[in-house]
C-alpha cells in the first residue's frame, strides 16, 4: 500500500512539475466561476431580507388613522391610544399652510410627540435624532440632502404666514382662536434619514410642535402599532369609528407605503440574481469542466510508461486525480476571495436602497457551500475523467452528419461545406469538439438577450405611457375640501384647450360591507376620460361599483359579488370590475372603490359626509393637441389664487411606478451578461476546433485548400452556430420576456401590453452574426497558418 501511494505521489509530482501553471490557472478560473455564482446567490439572499430588516429597524407601524378631522381632539386621541388592541400611537399634525425654505414642498407632517419624531427620522444614516426639548432641530432625508445640499449643520426655515382674510376661510378647529398664526423658525439639520424612493421627507423635533402647534393650521392624524398586527385592523377600524362618531379612513401602513409593490420588485431582482448565479455556474462550469477533463487526459499520455514500470490501475487512478487537488484548493480559495470582493456590488437597484449596510459582506453559509462545491466538482470531474482515460475506450469517428450531407446536396462551395460539418459534428476521442455546448450556449444566450430586452421593453412602456398606471389625464384641479363651484366646472369643461374632463369626488371613508373604504364617484364631462379598467368593465349604473385590485383583494371581492355601500340606509351594488383609480394623499392608484358620481351620492344621501367636508372634489383634464400647456396650467392655477384650499398640479406617475422604471438596469445587465456567456462558449468551441482538428485542416491544405478557404470555413462554422441560436432563441426569448412581464404587470399592477423590442431584435440578428465572425477571426487566422507538413508529421 505504501509503495503504491509513493508511486502515485511520484507520478503526480512529476505531472505538477511539468504543468503546475495549468493546474493553478484552472483553479483560478474555477474559483472565479464559483465565486461569481456565490456572489450572485449571496446577493439574492441579501435582497430577500433587505425589506424585512428595514421594516424591523424602521419600526413600521401597522395602521394609519387618517381622520383629517379637526374634531379628532386630545380626548379622542387618548381614547384611541387606550384601546386594548393598540400598542403604541404616533400622532402627527398635517400642516396645510406651512412654508419651508429652501425645500418649498408646500406642506409637512409635524410630529407631536418624541416617539413620532423618532419614527419619522429612522433609520438614520448620519447624525442623531432631534432633541424633544428644542424647537430648532430637524432631520431631513437623503433626497433633500442631495437636492439642496442640506448636510449636518445646514439650516431650514419653517414658518406660516396667513392673511386676516384667509383666516376666515380656514375650517373651525384648525387654528386656536385669538392666536397669531404667523411665525418663522430656523431649524438646524442634526440628522440625515435614509431615502428608499424618490419622495422627500423632513421631521422637526417634538419641541417644534410644542412651541408652534397651537398656531399651525392643520389637524392631527396618527400612525398606530397594533398588538396583533394587521389581524387587528378590522377591530381597530370599528373602534375608531365608534370613538370619532363617523366612518374614518384607516389604512394599512404597508399598503399606504406601497410595500406589496416593493416586494414584487425585489422578487424580480432576487430572481434575476439567482438566474445570474445559475448562468455563471452552468456555462462557466461547462467550460472549466471541459478544460479540466482535457488536463487529466493529457496526464494520461504517460500511462504506457508508468504501466511498463509496474503501475497498476489503482496507482494510475490516484496519480491522475492527485494534481487536481491543487486546482481544488486554489479554486476554493479564489472562489471565497472573489465572492467577498464582489459582494459590494450587491444587492442591486431597489433592494440596494433598503439595504442598511451596503458594502463588503461575507455570507459564510454561501461561501462554505461554494468552497465545498468547487472542491467537490473539481475532484469529481478529475475522477470521472481519469476513469475514462483508464478505460482505454476509443470510438471511431462517425459518418458525416446531416449538415455534411445537406451541404453536398446543395452544392455548397468546399469551404462552406467543411464549415457546416465543423459547426455540428462533435467528433470523437482526441478530435472531440464541444459543438453541442456551443450551440446550446448560443441558443441560451439569444434567449437571455432577447428575453431581457423584451422584459425591459415592458418596463420602459409602463414608465413612458402613464395610462398603463391609470393616468389618462394631464392635469388635475382640486378643491381641497368640499365641492368645486359649478361655474368653475363649466369653465374648465368648455375650455377649447380641454379635450377631456373627468369630474371626480373622493370620499375618504365610505362603508363597503361595513368597512370604511376610500371611494371615488366620477362623471365624464368631456371626451373619453375615465379610469382604466383592468378586469370586467366600468360602473355605469347607480348600483354598480368597481375596486382597485389591492382593495378588492383586501375585501375579498370578485366580479359579480353584491356589496352594501353607505351608512344607515344602505345601497346594494354589484361589483363589475377592477380598475386603476386616481391616487390620493391616503391611497395609491390600485386602492379604493369607484362608482358613478350619482350612484355614490345616492348611497350617501343620508350620510353626514356630504355636508361635513369629508370629501375632496377634483377635475382631471386632458389637453387638446396644440395646447400651450404652460399657459393653460397657469390659467387654472390662478383661477382661485387667493384660496388656500384650491390647488392644481400636472399629472405625475405613482412613486412605485417610477421605481419600476429604475428596474430597467437589471435586464440590461443580464442581457449583456448572457451575450458574454454565449460569446465564451462559441469562442471556446472555435479555438478547440482549430486545435483538435489540426490534422484534418492540414490534410485539406495539402490537397489544395487555400488559406482564404480555411478562414471562410471557420467563419462559416461560427455563422451557422449564431444562426441556429437566433432561429431557436428569438421566439423563445420573446415568449420568456413577455411571460415575465405579464407576471410583474399583473401583480404590480399596471396594464399589460405585450412588449416587443423591435429595435433590439433588429440589432440582435446582425450583432450576433457579426460577433460570431469577430470571435472566429483569431481561430481562423491560426487555422490559416497551419503548415500541412509540420502538422501531419506531428500527428
Amino acid at each position: 500500500m505504501a509503495g503504491s501511494v509513493t508511486a502515485a505521489w511520484l507520478w503526480g509530482r512529476s505531472e505538477l512539475r511539468a504543468r503546475w501553471r495549468s493546474w493553478v490557472i484552472l483553479g483560478v478560473l474555477a474559483g472565479a466561476t464559483f465565486g461569481l455564482a456565490a456572489a450572485g446567490l449571496a446577493g439574492a439572499r441579501r435582497t430577500s431580507v433587505a425589506l424585512p430588516r428595514f421594516i424591523e429597524v424602521a419600526h413600521f407601524p401597522t395602521a394609519a388613522l387618517l381622520a383629517n378631522d379637526s374634531s379628532f381632539d386630545a380626548a379622542k386621541q387618548r381614547a384611541v391610544a387606550e384601546l386594548p388592541e393598540v400598542q403604541r400611537v404616533y400622532p402627527f399634525e398635517i400642516a396645510i399652510l406651512i412654508q419651508d425654505k429652501p425645500i418649498n414642498d408646500g406642506g409637512g407632517l409635524i410630529p407631536t410627540t418624541d416617539v413620532s419624531a423618532q419614527l419619522f427620522s429612522i433609520p438614520l444614516v448620519e447624525g442623531r435624532a432631534t432633541n424633544p426639548a428644542r424647537a430648532d432641530e430637524i432631520v431631513v432625508d437623503q433626497n433633500l440632502q442631495r437636492r439642496f445640499k442640506l448636510g449636518l449643520g445646514a439650516t431650514v426655515t419653517i414658518g406660516q404666514s396667513i392673511s386676516p382674510d384667509a383666516i376666515k376661510s380656514i375650517p373651525p378647529g384648525m387654528l386656536a382662536p385669538g392666536v397669531d398664526p404667523n411665525y418663522e423658525q430656523k431649524l438646524t439639520v442634526v440628522g440625515i434619514s435614509k431615502s428608499v424612493n424618490s419622495d422627500t421627507s423632513w421631521a422637526p423635533s417634538a419641541g417644534f410642535y410644542a412651541k408652534y402647534g397651537h398656531r399651525t393650521a392643520g389637524f392631527v392624524n396618527e400612525f398606530t402599532t397594533l398588538r396583533r398586527g394587521e389581524a387587528d385592523l378590522p377591530r381597530f377600524e370599528r373602534d375608531v369609528e365608534r370613538i370619532i362618531g363617523h366612518p374614518v379612513n384607516v389604512e394599512s401602513f404597508a399598503q399606504l407605503l406601497g410595500i406589496p409593490k416593493v416586494r414584487n420588485l425585489l422578487r424580480v431582482e432576487q430572481d434575476g440574481l439567482l438566474l445570474f448565479a445559475l448562468a455563471v455556474l452552468v456555462v462557466g462550469g461547462v467550460l472549466i469542466g471541459q478544460a479540466l477533463a482535457r488536463a487529466v487526459n493529457a496526464s494520461a499520455s504517460e500511462l504506457p510508461t508508468w504501466r511498463a514500470i509496474g503501475a497498476d490501475r489503482g496507482i494510475a487512478l490516484r496519480a491522475l486525480v492527485a494534481p487536481a487537488t491543487v486546482t481544488a484548493v486554489v479554486g476554493a480559495t479564489t472562489g471565497v476571495a472573489v465572492a467577498i470582493a464582489s459582494s459590494r456590488q450587491f444587492p442591486i437597484s431597489q433592494a440596494r436602497r433598503f439595504d442598511l449596510d451596503v458594502g463588503v459582506h461575507a455570507d459564510w453559509f454561501v461561501l462554505g457551500i461554494a468552497a465545498a462545491a468547487v472542491v467537490g466538482a473539481v475532484m469529481a470531474i478529475a475522477f470521472v475523467s481519469a476513469l475514462w482515460a483508464l478505460s482505454g475506450r476509443r470510438t471511431e469517428d462517425r459518418s458525416p452528419s446531416w449538415a455534411g450531407k445537406w451541404a453536398a446536396r446543395l452544392g455548397l462551395p468546399p469551404a462552406l461545406a467543411i464549415g457546416s460539418r465543423l459547426a455540428v459534428e462533435p467528433g470523437r476521442g482526441r478530435r472531440a469538439v464541444p459543438v453541442r455546448s456551443a450551440l446550446i450556449g448560443a441558443i441560451v444566450g439569444v434567449i437571455g438577450v432577447v428575453g431581457c430586452f423584451t422584459f425591459r421593453a415592458g418596463l420602459t412602456d409602463a414608465v413612458a405611457s402613464p395610462q398603463r398606471s391609470g393616468i389618462v389625464w394631464d392635469f388635475e384641479i382640486a378643491s381641497g375640501e368640499g365641492s368645486l363651484a359649478a361655474k368653475d366646472i363649466a369653465t374648465i369643461t368648455h375650455d377649447h384647450d380641454v379635450k377631456g374632463a373627468l369630474h371626480a369626488a373622493w370620499f375618504r371613508a365610505v362603508r363597503v360591507n361595513g368597512v370604511a373604504t376610500p371611494t371615488w364617484g366620477t362623471e365624464t364631462l368631456k371626451g373619453a376620460t375615465t379610469p382604466v379598467v383592468l378586469t370586467g368593465r366600468a360602473p355605469k349604473a347607480r348600483d354598480e361599483i368597481a375596486f382597485g385590485p389591492a382593495t378588492a383583494e383586501t375585501l375579498k371581492l370578485h366580479i359579480g359579488d353584491r356589496v352594501s355601500v353607505g351608512d344607515a340606509t344602505t345601497t346594494r351594488a354589484t361589483v363589475v370590475g377592477t380598475a386603476l383609480v386616481p391616487a390620493s394623499s391616503h391611497t395609491d392608484y390600485d386602492q379604493g372603490g369607484w362608482m358613478t358620481n350619482a350612484g355614490l351620492r345616492a348611497a350617501l344621501k343620508s350620510s353626514h359626509q356630504l355636508n361635513a367636508n369629508d370629501y375632496e372634489d377634483y377635475m382631471f383634464v386632458r389637453w387638446a393637441p396644440g395646447t400651450n400647456i404652460k399657459a393653460a396650467e397657469h390659467r387654472y392655477a390662478s383661477l382661485h389664487a387667493g384660496s388656500d384650499a384650491w390647488y392644481t398640479m400636472p399629472a405625475t406617475l405613482p412613486t412605485q411606478v417610477v421605481s419600476l422604471g429604475e428596474l430597467r438596469s437589471l435586464p440590461l445587465a443580464l442581457g449583456v451578461f448572457f451575450a458574454l456567456l454565449a460569446s465564451a462558449t462559441v469562442a471556446h468551441a472555435l479555438v478547440t476546433t482549430v486545435r483538435r482538428r489540426r490534422q484534418e485542416l492540414a490534410v485539406l491544405r495539402s490537397i489544395g485548400f487555400t488559406r482564404l478557404q480555411t478562414r471562410v470555413a471557420i467563419g462559416w462554422q461560427a455563422t451557422l452556430i449564431a444562426v441556429v441560436g437566433l432561429i431557436v432563441g428569438i421566439p423563445l426569448g420573446i415568449g420568456t420576456g413577455q411571460l415575465t412581464w405579464r407576471w410583474l404587470a399583473d401583480s404590480f399592477p399596471v396594464v399589460y401590453v405585450a412588449p416587443f423590442a423591435l429595435v433590439a431584435l433588429l440589432l440582435v440578428i446582425p450583432a450576433a452574426i457579426l460577433l460570431a465572425n469577430v470571435l472566429a477571426a483569431v481561430p481562423a487566422q491560426s487555422a490559416a497558418r497551419i503548415r500541412p507538413a509540420e502538422a501531419l508529421r506531428t500527428e
